[in-house]
């Protein structure tokens, strides 16, 4: 019984490694900690397809030793060392290329273009349509007209620049009763429901939208306050108690 817990809890190593894992970690773990130290804040702040590359390859290499009593913790220190010179060579030459930056992390992919979606981008993101309105509302767009560009960064992210005064332009939100919807519409003004690009028209255009060549349209909107949006009846249900 006694040699069945013994495999069970720690395999064919002896009791006496338990102890030795302890201090194996504690050695790895300082090493790890300094190596990621020396390759710089932008290591830590954002994750590229090489550093992603390189995490793998750290979480590799510290296993083997922590897991394996016959392996010692040299080679282990030897490939973070390795790969700390590598990561700070890649970083040297990539200052110097934009090409080879280019080719290691990565460009920026435009999503948003004076208020339209571009849809000639999106797949070579591989970024869907419903994805890059939630990504624009988790970063308080509520529609399309606010924004002047919008970028899909190498480490993810999604950047905007914004227009001071903002567009008519496709409403992003989940939507809202008809009431609500009709306030918020743009007079003359309708989006491309696929796209976002607007026209302006008195009634809703039978026409194709001249960049994605959809036939669907809805009246374009503006921006409200926060407190407007979440309370769309505040205002009317507080004059009703007026009087």
């Amino acid at each position: 019984m006694s040699d069945f817990f013994h495999k069970w809890l720690i395999g064919e190593a002896p009791w006496s490694f338990a102890g030795e894992v302890l201090l194996r970690f504690v050695i790895i773990y300082l090493v790890l900690v300094l190596i990621l130290r020396l390759m710089g804040r932008r290591f830590a702040g954002q994750l590229s397809i090489v550093d992603l590359a390189i995490m793998v390859m750290l979480g590799a290499a510290i296993g083997a030793p922590l897991q394996t009593p016959e392996k010692g913790i040299l080679s282990t220190v030897l490939l973070l060392v390795t790969l700390l010179a590598c990561f700070r060579l890649l970083s040297l030459l990539s200052f110097y290329s934009h090409t080879l930056e280019t080719f290691t992390q990565g460009d920026a992919t435009l999503l948003v273009m004076d208020g339209r979606l571009a849809l000639e981008h999106l797949h070579h993101a591989e970024l869907s349509r419903d994805r890059t309105f939630s990504e624009l509302r988790s970063m308080g767009v509520q529609h399309l007209g606010e924004v002047r560009r919008a970028w899909l960064e190498p480490s993810g992210r999604v950047s905007l620049l914004l227009y001071k005064q903002p567009r008519a332009g496709l409403w992003l939100l989940p939507g809202q009763n008809e009431a609500f919807s009709k306030r918020i519409a743009v007079e003359g003004c309708f989006a491309c429901i696929n796209c976002g690009f607007v026209i302006q028209s008195e009634s809703s255009p039978e026409t194709e939208c001249d960049y994605c060549h959809h036939q669907n349209w809805r009246p374009a909107v503006k921006r409200l306050g926060t407190e407007k949006l979440y309370n769309p009846h505040e205002k009317e249900q507080s004059s009703e108690a007026s009087e």
